[in-house]
């Protein structure tokens, strides 16, 4: 009887590690399934206590890397809690411990955030003059982040909030009282109004210096993204009217081994305002309504406003052998500035990764 007991016991104990192991590697494939992305809220690391409330729900549950915000849900963290949400493609939202957020709309033509309290940190990749329109939301004011750069949002419990603009253009408060807070500025906003003054440089506190390591790990992981691979899944991916005339800069790209998604821009010399390098695959347009990648090699089309090829960083697997795919465009152009990369095609068949290696992002 015993020995029955026991090789029940062990086979329970089988089963449950198989149901959940299988359970993640769904929820792996889920994101592996999604390799292309331009919406906002998707929730690309996690660490510590940090814990979401959905829409409409009242109770808080753990938040993983693997989850999507939407309009309405809610983030907290606690002790040494840190986490790191998608918004347009090129820019992230990087929250400290003890702070409270809430994805008020995720959609890219009217992206808003509220920040109830504590500290956070958005980068917005881009180049120079690239208009934006990130609008967060405070107890004490409004703040809209109109450039490419760092911006600092601290909100403290004696109810102040703190605008720091290390990089970039902001915009704090609304209608007549608008205050424009250039790069090097520090605002504060409370009873009294708005007061601007000079940004003290000082050592970064962990949330700075967090913020900073996370960028230079998400160069590197498109750094290591394989050109020929990637192209051959985005000419076999159903993308849905993903690259239509709302996306002009760029898309998420999943990469698996990081385990994180990584932003891949449309023009060349794209670049963090940390200073680190992105690539891009999309080099020539025009040629034939088609885009062939162009490898980070600095001799495709530049962003607008430029002339001459960038100076990104290598990538991965981006040389010698043969050419990569062309991928094709049928029909013309938009009337934009700004090219749209390729078409999908009608069929998916499996494709290879769009990764080769790449350093760890959670």
């Amino acid at each position: 009887m015993k020995n029955i007991l026991k090789t029940s016991l062990r086979s329970f104990i089988a089963l449950s590690f198989v149901s959940v192991f299988a359970v993640a590697a769904a929820h792996a494939q889920n994101r592996e399934e999604h390799f292309i992305s331009a919406r906002a809220g998707g929730v690309n690391f996690v660490a510590g206590d940090v814990r979401a409330r959905l829409g409409g729900e009242s109770n808080w549950q753990r938040l993983s890397v693997k989850d999507d915000l939407k309009s309405g849900d809610a983030v907290r963290t606690g002790a040494e809690g840190r986490v790191e949400v998608l918004l347009n493609p090129g820019s992230y939202f990087r929250a400290g411990e003890g702070t409270e957020f809430e994805l008020v709309d995720a959609s890219l033509d009217d992206l808003r955030l509220r920040l109830s309290r504590g500290s956070a940190l958005v980068e917005a990749t881009g180049y120079e003059g690239l208009d934006l329109s990130i609008v967060i939301a405070t107890p004490q004011t409004r703040v809209r982040i109109a450039r490419a750069g760092v911006y600092r949002i601290n909100v403290s419990a004696s109810g102040v909030t703190e605008v720091a603009v290390q990089k970039g253009r902001a915009f704090v408060g609304e209608g007549a009282a608008t205050t424009r807070v250039k790069g090097g500025q520090l605002a504060r906003v409370g009873a009294g109004g708005v007061e601007v003054a000079k940004l003290d440089k000082k050592k970064p506190d962990t949330l700075d210096q967090w913020s900073h390591d996370r960028a230079k790990e998400l160069a590197r992981a498109n750094e290591k993204i394989s050109r020929r691979n990637t192209l051959a899944m985005l000419a076999q991916a159903r993308t849905n009217g993903l690259f239509g005339r709302d996306f002009g800069s760029g898309f998420w790209l999943w990469n698996g081994l990081a385990g994180c998604y990584t932003f891949l821009p449309f023009y060349e010399s794209w670049r963090s305002p940390y200073g680190f390098g992105y690539n891009t695959f999309f080099g020539c347009y025009g040629c034939g309504y088609g885009y062939v990648g162009s490898g980070g090699t600095g001799s495709g089309t530049p962003y607008p406003g430029t002339s001459g090829g960038g100076g990104s960083s290598s990538g991965g697997n981006t040389s010698g052998g043969t050419p990569a795919p062309v991928v094709s465009r049928p029909e013309p152009p938009p009337m934009r500035s700004e090219p749209s990369p390729p078409p999908p095609r009608e069929s998916a068949p499996s494709a290879p990764s769009p990764h080769e290696s790449s350093p760890p992002c959670v």
